[in-house]
């Protein structure tokens, strides 16, 4: 190729690369100005997410036990904070939380700095202006209006409602609905059906400019309202149970026996939830906690039974043929087994001369550890178990105790140990290693009130969706059923039914409504005691099985919890008629 070739090709070349650059350079700028001005603008696409709406629980004629209402909240944005400890240290004098725990609050929440995280919920109006009058001198500090779980009646049904509160990191990592600032049921109904009670989120896939500003909602999908949550509980009931604990510590069941409903479930100390979902400090809340108040009693609580314990000690003498219903025993005051005294309740007083029904309804030591001894562990412990001690009754409540059904084996594997005859003789008694929850004896009662049938307690009625469709009714499930003849079931109804026909007792019958109860004391310390009422009415067609339970009780005796159980009854026979 020659010089002149050379120049033209030369020439060609540079003609076509500056047309090719004029070219591309029109597209860019006159064909597709507007696509590159917005991306100019740092314009891009967001997925937002929409919050829900929690569903509610009620109890079953309808009353709101928990809801969501509007709500002020505090939330900060630590990455835009400029004078993090001056800043929070004046927002926490306006809303009564310290610099610390808001700083705890932030630190634990596991959200990002440039997030917002939600400190406290439910500002009062003042609070609220006094935020926004400073709002300049607070960057990253802003007041939004959200929704907050809301318990209209406080501390009443406080240990089986439960309460919500900020998701955790471990709560997200096992469940991708969560989100940093989402709520999340803690304890009770809001734990255990948090699933139908969270809804179902939205969102929106937003356009958005440099500065976050939305300039165009593209898609949307609209959030789904959480189901509502129907109890068996009946808060009138319930009220009525609540107000005869008072403020003493201990438990209190109302169960219908022909089908597990729980009708009413006390567990003090207690708290008021709202307390919680507002915000507490630290110190209040290690308080609540010393006092066991997030702890419900009814079913995590494990207790020596006393001598609650002892219609399953007669059905098991009864069954293996150690006595009738007509052998009479002479009970001095006290007893020798092995090397070991045991003393009656009532000594040094005895009560001479018993039958199985009279021994049940003085509740006689001596008889107990004769029969109890004669009968044998294994017989003892058969009955025991086949009425659902030493396992959990089922209900739909986490976090349930199992209890303690003592075993020559279990003595020998956990602490190194030989059973004795005093072993049997205390649990004779409903004393020694065993432990029960207040829920598993008032099932047993159940038990016996049905002859032998044991419900499932439980407090789901039924879940109802937004538009009024039952998602889920609860059908009655047996729990067991114990083999007991006619005449032994009899035996120990007599026992009890004369117990509470006594002069001390009888304020207990509602009407002419008939009433079979059981007493119970169980010696818990030097100079403390635990005291148990459980009873039924009526015999001949139980309705409702009534439990109370106080831990180092204060009364005189076991005997002086019947006008609470005369309580009881009168409120759920003036709801509920029938029975005579």
């Amino acid at each position: 190729m020659n010089d002149k070739t050379k120049t033209i090709v030369l020439y060609a070349i540079i003609i076509f690369t500056l047309f090719t650059l004029t070219a591309r350079t029109f597209y860019l700028q006159v064909i597709r100005y507007n696509y590159y001005k917005e991306l100019s603008q740092n314009k891009s696409i967001r997925i937002i997410t929409i919050p829900t709406i929690r569903g509610r629980i009620l109890d079953r004629n309808g009353n709101v036990l928990a809801e969501d209402v509007p709500s002020y909240e505090l939330a900060v944005t630590p990455e835009y904070i400029k004078n993090f400890d001056s800043e929070i240290s004046f927002v926490g004098k306006i809303i009564g939380m310290s610099a610390k725990d808001i700083k705890k609050r932030i630190e634990t929440s596991g959200i990002p700095s440039f997030n917002k995280i939600i400190i406290k919920t439910g500002l009062t109006m003042e609070q609220v202006v006094k935020i926004k009058e400073h709002s300049f001198e607070l960057p990253g500090i802003s007041v939004e209006l959200g929704t907050k779980r809301y318990y209209p009646r406080g501390e009443i049904g406080e240990n089986f409602i439960g309460f919500v509160g900020m998701v955790t990191k471990e709560e997200i990592g096992k469940d991708s609905f969560y989100n940093y600032d989402d709520i999340i049921g803690k304890q009770g109904i809001e734990k255990e059906y948090e699933k139908f009670l969270r809804g179902k989120k939205g969102k929106e896939e937003v356009q958005v400019d440099a500065s976050g500003r939305i300039i165009k909602v593209i898609s949307e999908e609209k959030p789904l309202p959480g189901d509502d949550v129907y109890l068996t509980i009946d808060l009138n009931i319930q009220k009525e149970l609540e107000k005869l604990v008072g403020n003493r510590k201990g438990a209190a069941i109302a169960i219908n026996p022909n089908n597990g409903d729980i009708l009413a479930m006390v567990s003090h100390p207690s708290f008021n939830p709202n307390d919680l979902i507002n915000g507490i400090s630290e110190k209040e809340y290690k308080k609540l906690s010393s006092e066991y108040a997030f702890f419900n009693r009814a079913v995590q609580g494990q207790y020596p039974s006393g001598s609650t314990f002892k219609p399953i000690t007669l059905i098991a003498a009864l069954t293996k043929g150690v006595i009738t219903r007509n052998t009479v025993i002479y009970c001095k005051n006290s007893i020798r087994i092995g090397n070991v005294t045991f003393r009656d309740w009532i000594y040094p007083a005895a009560f001479g001369y018993q039958n199985a029904v009279q021994a049940l309804a003085n509740s006689s030591d001596v008889f107990f550890y004769t029969i109890g001894t004669k009968t044998g562990i294994a017989e003892i412990d058969k009955f025991a178990k086949a009425f659902g001690l030493g396992e959990k009754t089922g209900i739909d409540l986490p976090g349930e105790s199992s209890g303690l059904l003592p075993t020559p084996q279990w003595k020998k594997e956990v602490l190194g140990e030989d059973w004795y005859i005093g072993d049997t003789a205390n649990l004779s008694i409903g004393q020694g290693y065993l432990l029960v929850t207040p829920l598993q004896m008032a099932e047993v009662y159940a038990g016996i009130a049905k002859n032998g049938t044991e419900y499932v307690p439980h407090l789901l009625l039924k879940i109802v969706s937004t538009s009024g469709k039952i998602i889920k009714s609860y059908d009655k499930k047996e729990r067991l059923k114990v083999k007991i003849p006619e005449n032994i079931i009899n035996t120990v109804k007599d026992g009890m039914e004369m117990l509470a026909n006594r002069y001390d007792m009888k304020v207990m019958k509602v009407g002419e409504r008939s009433v079979c109860a059981k007493t119970g004391t169980a010696e818990v310390g030097k100079n403390a005691v635990d005291h148990w009422l459980i009873a039924f009415s009526t015999r001949e067609k139980p309705q409702i099985v009534g439990l109370f339970f106080f831990d180092h009780s204060d009364f005189p005796s076991s005997h002086s919890l019947a006008p609470l159980m005369e309580k009881l009854f009168e409120a759920y026979f003036s709801r509920y008629k029938g029975g005579k």
